[in-house]
């Protein structure tokens, strides 16, 4: 059985970046939920900071994730933020420590 795993994405974007990007992050956020394997998929301000966007993901396994990051909505998504971010994305992959 494959592990679960999640994702935090952290972007820091440019000043006034989200009036651009927000209308493909939300068609991501949208697209990604309705794929197999995913059981959760938000995207968040920092608090007191627009400039900076966190996602949080979770899968059901790493095949999933990679099935997502090859989707028409996640590759759209790379190319239209890119450009905005202040520095790369910060991207980490977590495993549950369980008992």
């Amino acid at each position: 059985m494959s592990q679960e795993l999640k994702v935090i994405a952290k972007c820091a974007l440019q000043s006034d970046a989200w009036e651009v990007i927000s209308t493909v992050v939300k068609e991501c956020v949208a697209q990604s939920r309705k794929e197999v394997g995913n059981r959760f998929y938000t995207v968040h301000f920092e608090q007191g900071n627009h400039n900076h966007m966190v996602f949080i993901e979770h899968w059901d396994s790493q095949s999933a994730l990679d099935l997502h990051m090859k989707t028409e909505h996640f590759q759209n998504l790379v190319k239209k933020v890119t450009p905005y971010l202040e520095q790369p994305m910060e991207v980490s992959l977590l495993e549950e420590i369980k008992d």
